[in-house]
């Protein structure tokens, strides 16, 4: 996936007109716009002028064959792997519009709680979204879905796959009263699957604040 964005990356280099100085396989961008980072793209941006020329997929030995390389130190393009281009590129663009509107409407929670629902919006797409880069987890999907299907009249309002990522945890955000629901839910899970997802709760002053909760597998 990683891989993935820095293609696309390249190939929104080569559509928008910036220089690209190549050298074997390493390819370096003189970006004055973006700085070579996905991130500082907007989802408009995106949406309006890139996302139609990325593919949805693509086989490694024909983007060298055609771009040459990508900008990664960290890593190279395996000529007979295939990639998802558009949707690992697409997330971190979309994935930070999503940060910078979950933090500004964190900080309005306290005097404004239906900012609550939209939080959970945002959790849910930002977990589709990693899903969608392959990146995702039957457990941790499983998990969402049954906060989803409680909803946020039990006082779930959203949650997603955090850390690492391919399994893992899930954050869930809630009310203080909906905790034993949260335990239920593990448990639940534990009954049908057959493993145990451990429940961690008041991990820090943010989550004692906002009800964040973790189930981790």
């Amino acid at each position: 996936v990683r891989v993935g964005a820095f293609m696309g990356y390249r190939i929104i280099a080569e559509l928008s007109g910036l220089g690209v100085a190549r050298a074997g396989e390493t390819v370096s961008i003189d970006d004055p716009r973006w700085g070579g980072y996905l991130a500082n793209l907007t989802p408009d941006e995106l949406t309006a002028r890139f996302e139609r020329g990325l593919p949805e997929r693509m086989l490694g030995a024909d983007f060298l064959a055609r771009f040459g390389g990508i900008t990664d130190a960290a890593t190279s393009v395996i000529p007979e792997r295939w990639y998802p281009v558009r949707a690992a590129t697409a997330h971190p663009v979309r994935e930070q519009a999503r940060v910078e509107r979950f933090a500004a409407r964190l900080a309005e929670l306290p005097r404004d709680p239906s900012a609550a629902a939209e939080l959970g919006r945002l959790m849910y797409a930002a977990h589709e979204s990693y899903g969608a880069c392959g990146l995702g987890s039957g457990g941790t999907d499983r998990l969402v879905e049954m906060v989803a299907e409680a909803g946020p009249a039990s006082g779930l309002f959203g949650a997603k796959i955090t850390g690492g990522g391919s399994g893992g945890t899930v954050a869930v955000l809630g009310t203080a009263d909906a905790e034993p629901l949260v335990r239920e839910i593990a448990e639940r899970y534990r009954a049908e699957t057959g493993l145990t997802a451990e429940l961690f709760a008041d991990s820090g002053p943010g989550a004692e604040e906002t009800g964040v909760l973790s189930v981790g597998l």
